[in-house]
């Protein structure tokens, strides 16, 4: 299980690990986002580039609330409470920051608790 917290607006935020292809770990913040509900991450292009991670698909279009939008699609891994996970990437131009997408729902239970100032996902 990690716990996260509540940004400023009462966003969900995330620590996770994200590891390069050459198996260096670096934590980031991660928002989760409801509303992404057909992805387990998604990255700025330079970030995902900049780990060496395995191209899976180019120029996927996805729909998104402003239109249709490009994304390339990598092999990434990830580990959350000491676990690793290997998921596809959403990578794109001109993401402010990463997301958690409703994909670690269906497998992870999402414990939200804003009275007390508890979040934790696993």
């Amino acid at each position: 299980m990690i716990s996260g917290r509540f940004g400023e607006i009462g966003e969900l935020i995330f620590e996770i690990e994200i590891i390069s292809a050459d198996g260096d770990n670096y934590s980031i913040e991660a928002l989760l986002d409801t509303g992404f509900t057909s992805g387990w991450l998604a990255l700025d292009i330079q970030d995902a580039e900049s780990l060496g991670w395995h191209l899976i698909e180019r120029d996927k279009t996805m729909q998104m609330a402003r239109g249709e939008a490009f994304f390339d699609i990598y092999e990434g891994k990830v580990k959350l409470d000491g676990q690793e996970y290997i998921i596809p990437v959403l990578a794109g131009n001109g993401i402010p920051e990463s997301l958690l997408g409703l994909q670690w729902l269906k497998i992870l239970p999402l414990s939200v608790n804003f009275p007390n100032g508890i979040l934790t996902l696993g």
